[in-house]
């Protein structure tokens, strides 16, 4: 039961000071490192907390605590919408393609299929993702009101790779644009080696609820390739929200352009 109550503890501690390390959590609950550490890989390998990418001693929560929490049934529903239009996707592009929702000032990773030519898993290569440097992130705030993305973003913006928007006014700048062209792109600014491009899925109000991601390896995305990617994510998005308005009962949204 000692050991029940140590990852409970950490757990809340995690939650609470996310992204957190195994000295801070230490100090914080007055536990011994080892049975902190007993604790972290327990609930690791439980599928309850993540490592932080570009920092692996860093921990985060896990997106499987959003999908239990009070919104589930809306992300259980994009997630199961989703699916069969991921893999349409990931065939399409021949890139991989993943399903994320805001958590926060992080995207959590709800669903996802590796690309055939993928050298990692879409969930090992994009855990909990900051917002400001995520395609997926920049994809929802473009469908959410000027003063939400300022209230997401009015915080201290981390850098990652020299290519990260870290300025509040560029990274809106950088929504602004997602917003008139219908998806995101991000490149090379969460990990200098990756290139992803996202689009918002919206629920029957118009509200985004998730956001539909392609990613690669940079090398890998022809040039010129990003407009088509794009548009295919675009279509994705799309069809997986007019799934959802069905589902509840309304008409899709009218389409543009």
């Amino acid at each position: 039961m000692k050991s029940v109550r140590t990852a409970i503890r950490v757990f809340e501690a995690v939650a609470a000071g996310q992204p957190i390390g195994l000295s801070e959590l230490s100090r914080r609950l007055d536990v011994p490192k080892p049975s902190v550490q007993r604790a972290l890989d327990t609930l690791y390998a439980a599928g309850w907390l993540r490592r932080d990418v570009s920092d692996p001693g860093r921990w985060f929560v896990s997106a499987r605590f959003a999908v239990l929490a009070d919104t589930a049934p809306v992300i259980v529903a994009a997630r199961e919408a989703a699916r069969p239009h991921l893999r349409e996707l990931r065939d399409a592009t021949g890139f991989a393609t993943g399903l994320f929702v805001l958590d926060g000032d992080r995207m959590a990773y709800v669903a996802g299929l590796d690309g055939p030519q993928s050298v990692r898993s879409v969930e090992m290569a994009f855990g909990p993702l900051p917002v400001h440097v995520s395609a997926a992130g920049r994809a929802i705030l473009s469908r959410l009101p000027v003063a939400t993305r300022r209230e997401v973003l009015d915080r201290s913006l981390r850098r990652y790779t020299e290519a990260s928007l870290t300025h509040p006014s560029s990274v809106l700048g950088a929504i602004t644009r997602a917003e008139t062209e219908g998806y995101a792109v991000v490149a090379g600014e969460y990990r200098e080696d990756m290139t992803s491009v996202a689009a918002p899925v919206v629920d029957r109000h118009g509200m985004p609820v998730a956001a539909v991601t392609v990613f690669t390896e940079t090398a890998r995305l022809p040039r010129g390739a990003t407009a088509k990617v794009g548009a295919q994510t675009v279509d994705c998005a799309r069809v997986i929200g007019d799934e959802l308005a069905l589902a509840a009962g309304a008409a899709p949204e009218p389409r543009t352009g």
